[in-house]
């Protein structure tokens, strides 16, 4: 785990999270790199004498992959159906009684208390006779995890592991497996390394780092899509499943305004930087790098999330993101497409902002896609597909999508390096003219928005919440924030295409400061509202 804080050394080792869990038996869940599973570790108790301490471990291997768990067992297969099983497994300490269907297999580690030396082993099965006419070899599903480990202890101990494989004649039954890594002196005094072993040169399957690995450096993934197309909803989503595979991930949320709201709905286990100066393309030094260098500092996770706002130009935060090469890498940039929205107004996909977030895209997500018809998504999709044929286009419900799909895409995509990024950088031309690092000229006929921030006292009637956010302007784009709503209580206040939605507010969002932030044109100043800001986006 000490290891695993140093993210560089984690990520060339093959560590890709590591959830500990201490509310029963001591227990550990982590992914690998080189793995589909999510692997268990489960303390089960020590013995010591004068010379020793031997510890012994329950290892578990979850499949987390479609196709993986349609290969188990009947018995494995309905643990997976019921509700919680991810919870339970990030709770292996509560819930490992309740998963032994899952256990394949065993490790101790015993170490002098001279401190001289190291032993850890791993005891398993090369067939596990529950999948019948399936794959499944508990020997080599075991090894990433084993040579994780073997290479953990030799950067910790700065020592050079004697590795060593049991022979089948040398165990109970040849179906048996065991395999040890030796760091100094013996443990066992009686230990001799014999005929009855193998000698290793390395463990097997060991990770072998990339590029991405030996770099410093997280991953950025661009996030974007126009005004209420439901970025936040699904951000909530993809974070859920990259967490629910010990992927832990760091949020950078581009807010207008003074509410950090988008902020304050991901919540939980999400590291998240609020950057609320504007749109990110503007204002790169003010923002973007010192958002960047805190979440570095904050949290170990090897990829973030840049989430802009609805008025961002993804070419440009790429730009951006070029400019900062020193302290990260650019991911993929995912743009969310509001199918209802351009289904009923289908000039939008012509108008510049729009066309540019969808051109620039790797992945086109369509959201709301439950609210029309299926024939029209089709339409839709492919009318996307014919604008950008590179892109990955998926479906988003309640912001809910096929989030394997999406990582399979990545995993194909990451393996090309970064190759593609010497085509696809933006070139300054007469959009804009690259400064410095401080940000963009910007044209004189740049696309000029204006955000304000309306704060409430006491509680506003459900009826007045309309009119107030119309008459705030010449242009109104989109309205959001928290309001104390007569009958109703605290509530959150969407406003997007005219469409209002106003819902009860989660119990930890009831500490909000009661604002509505709104963005468009030609805003009017009102009663309790904050100065007006005004923020050009390209």
């Amino acid at each position: 785990m000490q290891l695993h804080l140093d993210r560089k050394v984690a990520r060339r080792i093959g560590w890709r999270g590591f959830l500990p869990s201490n509310k029963g038996n001591f227990s550990w869940s982590t992914r690998l790199a080189n793995s589909d599973l999510v692997y268990g570790i489960v303390f089960m108790g020590e013995e010591h004498d004068d010379q020793a301490i031997a510890s012994a471990f329950d290892l578990y291997a979850f499949p987390v992959e479609d196709e993986i768990k349609s290969q188990m067992p009947e018995s494995m297969q309905t643990l997976y159906e019921k509700d919680g099983h991810i919870q339970k497994i990030r709770a292996l300490s509560e819930h490992f009684p309740e998963l032994q269907e899952f256990k394949v297999g065993s490790m101790g580690i015993a170490f002098r208390l001279d401190k001289a030396g190291l032993n850890l082993s791993f005891h398993t099965y090369k067939r596990d006779l529950r999948f019948e006419g399936r794959t499944m070899r508990p020997a080599r599903v075991l090894m990433p995890l084993f040579a994780a480990l073997v290479h953990s202890f030799q950067t910790s101990l700065e020592a050079a592991p004697l590795l060593q494989a049991l022979k089948s004649r040398e165990l109970p039954s040849t179906n048996d497996f065991f395999i040890e890594a030796d760091f100094g002196s013996t443990v066992f005094e009686d230990d001799e390394t014999g005929t009855g072993s193998y000698a290793l040169p390395n463990p097997p399957l060991s990770y072998k780092p990339d590029e991405v690995d030996m770099s410093d450096k997280p991953l950025i993934h661009v996030l974007c899509g126009f005004l209420g197309s439901g970025k936040t909803t699904f951000l909530q989503n993809w974070l859920n499943f990259l967490h629910t595979r010990e992927r832990f991930t760091g949020v950078l949320q581009n807010e207008f305004g003074e509410i950090d709201l988008d902020t304050a709905l991901i919540g939980d286990e999400t590291c998240v930087e609020a950057l609320n100066d504007g749109c990110v393309c503007c204002s790169l030094a003010d923002s973007l790098r010192p958002g960047i260098l805190r979440l570095i500092q904050n949290t170990p996770a090897d990829q973030m999330i840049l989430e802009t706002t609805g008025l961002a130009n993804p070419d440009n935060v790429v730009h951006s993101l070029e400019e900062l090469g020193d302290i990260c890498k650019i991911g993929l940039v995912v743009s969310v497409a509001d199918a209802p929205n351009l289904i009923e107004h289908p000039e939008y996909l012509i108008e510049k902002l729009r066309l540019a977030q969808l051109n620039r895209a790797d992945v086109i997500v369509i959201s709301k896609a439950d609210l029309v018809s299926s024939e029209k998504i089709d339409k839709l999709a492919r009318e996307l597909h014919d604008m950008n044929q590179k892109a990955l286009i998926i479906l988003s419900a309640n912001g809910d999508a096929n989030f394997a799909v999406l990582d399979h895409f990545f995993n194909h995509w990451i393996d090309k390096k970064y190759g593609m990024f010497t085509s696809r950088k933006h070139t300054p031309g007469t959009d804009t003219m690259l400064l410095n690092n401080a940000g963009f000229a910007m044209r004189g006929n740049a696309s000029l928005f204006e955000t304000c921030a309306l704060k409430f006292s006491e509680p506003v009637e459900l009826e007045r919440i309309e009119p107030i956010i119309r008459n705030s302007g010449r242009k109104i784009l989109r309205a959001k924030g928290i309001v104390d709503v007569l009958g109703k209580g605290c509530c959150e206040v969407q406003y997007t295409d005219g469409m209002l939605t106003v819902s009860q507010a989660r119990e930890d969002l009831q500490a909000c400061e009661r604002w509505l932030t709104i963005i468009g044109k030609g805003l009017k100043p009102q009663t309790g509202a904050t100065t007006i800001r005004k923020s050009r986006c390209l």
